[in-house]
């Protein structure tokens, strides 16, 4: 079949047998797929607000709300909620075959998947921790000719025996730190490091080659370039790769929490656009480049490419890639599918799915390209609120009072297209009804009809508002 809208999409999937099971974290996480599935069922770890409203999407099984006990953090992965004997329990009622659209695999979760006879929608844990790796990257760089950054991979040692001039002289005044092993993102393991006290600080923090209960064997050194933070989501297809468009990342907002790490991620802004036309383009042909490449070692569907752009100079330079799902879904492909351009889970789950299609790869990227306008921004648990119970932020729309700085609820929706101005905001992803102990533990996401962000790179004074009021509320407990 050649695919060109969403309605043969519908179509397409309407004729296979079985059942499609979204694992997330949270429902929200994996809301997208009922969108163009009808045997579509979401496995959700943590209890948040909004799964009443989901629920009108697609049913939601839920092991916090099935059990009342927070997850244990050691078991906060796809595997460890699918392990767990309650999901089992109810797998078992659901109709084969069972296919998973996940976060990403697990090499506990392949075997169990063998034994129960599951079809795992993500790549092999081997191939994705390979690629997933530092040294890879800047393997695959320099054979693939791509912008690098100056810097290298060293023993953790060397934080200790180096000081803050040594380092100077080689990458400049301002560089970044980064701990390879730890393996969870959003800016966990990540230090900007710009002035001599700064480097004390980290030696200090790292004086027992550990971080976040996690030894430590090696660390990441680089300049810490001047220039955007953006990031892509790239497809890897049998018929080449597919690109959204280069997307701007919100990093350390402080509105949205407090951080022991830099360059936590706080959401994206779609609209204003991060660089130029030559930046953009630079980083669409380096994408390509590299989704192709991943494609010959058998990497199928979707992956993250994390840039900095530089604006003036027209440049965009790769820093990282993420080999699974990414923080931009389900937000991006909302939009993506309000624009009427089809979302890019559809391509991920046909390559895994190995179904026959066809489609127009130019045509597609076109279409990615083209301008949607919209924002997230994740809300993080203020820590006073650790162990406290439920928090009564109710999920729906909100409208900015901004003549008493306070928001006032508006009606019960999860539907983007539901925001009239950029004075409306839409709380989702949450609020989580069990604390939970990390310091990156989500509180809600916040969604936005307009870019937050600007190309100067400041935050609207909406958006900050609206972030700071929630989590304001969120410690009074009080319901508005």
């Amino acid at each position: 079949m050649f695919i060109h809208d969403i309605q043969q999409v519908n179509a397409l999937f309407k004729s296979l047998s079985g059942t499609f099971l979204g694992v997330g974290m949270t429902a929200f996480s994996r809301i997208l797929p009922a969108s163009f599935l009808e045997n579509y069922h979401i496995l959700a770890l943590h209890k948040t607000g909004d799964l009443p409203l989901l629920r009108k999407k697609a049913p939601v099984f839920c092991l916090e709300e099935q059990t009342n006990i927070p997850a244990c953090a050691s078991g906060q992965n796809s595997a460890g909620l699918l392990a767990h004997h309650q999901t089992r329990r109810f797998l078992d009622g659901i109709s084969s075959p069972k296919y998973f659209f996940l976060y990403q695999d697990y090499p506990e979760l392949r075997s169990a998947a063998t034994s129960n006879e599951w079809n795992l929608l993500a790549n092999p844990p081997e191939l994705r921790l390979t690629i997933g790796k530092r040294p890879f990257f800047k393997k695959m760089a320099a054979e693939l000719d791509l912008r690098q950054v100056s810097g290298d991979i060293h023993p953790i040692e060397v934080i200790h025996k180096k000081g803050y001039e040594e380092w100077c002289y080689l990458l400049g005044p301002d560089f970044v730190v980064q701990l390879p092993e730890i393996e969870r993102g959003g800016g966990r393991g990540t230090f900007f490091i710009r002035s001599v006290e700064n480097y004390q600080q980290l030696q200090n923090r790292l004086s027992e080659n550990r971080w976040r209960n996690t030894p430590l064997e090696s660390v990441s050194i680089h300049e810490l370039l001047n220039g955007i933070p953006a990031s892509m989501v790239i497809c890897v297809t049998r018929h080449g790769t597919l690109a959204s468009s280069l997307q701007r990342q919100l990093l350390d907002l402080p509105c949205c929490g407090n951080f022991a790490e830099d360059g936590v991620f706080c959401g994206h802004a779609w609209g204003a656009s991060p660089g130029s036309e030559a930046a953009r383009n630079s980083a669409f042909e380096q994408a390509c480049r590299m989704g192709d490449f991943l494609g010959t070692l058998g990497y199928k569907g979707i992956l993250g490419i994390d840039f900095i752009v530089h604006e003036t100079q027209g440049k965009a330079w790769p820093i990282e890639i993420n080999p699974r799902l990414t923080g931009a879904l389900p937000m991006l492909s909302l939009l993506h599918l309000q624009s009427g351009t089809i979302p890019l889970e559809v391509f991920h789950m046909l390559e895994f799915l190995e179904i026959p299609y066809r489609i127009d790869r130019e045509a597609l990227n076109r279409c990615y390209a083209g301008v949607v306008e919209g924002s997230h921004l994740l809300v993080f648990q203020p820590p006073d609120l650790k162990n406290r119970g439920n928090v009564p932020l109710r999920p729906g729309l909100y409208e900015n009072d901004l003549s008493n700085g306070g928001s006032r609820f508006l009606m019960e929706t999860l539907e983007y297209g539901d925001i009239q101005n950029e004075n409306q905001f839409i709380l989702s992803d949450g609020p989580r009804s069990i604390s939970g102990g990390d310091s990156h533990s989500r509180l809600c996401r916040l969604l936005f009809s307009y870019p937050v962000m600007d190309i100067k790179g400041a935050l609207s004074p909406q958006a900050r508002l609206a972030a700071e009021w929630v989590r304001e509320h969120a410690l009074k407990g009080d319901t508005p």
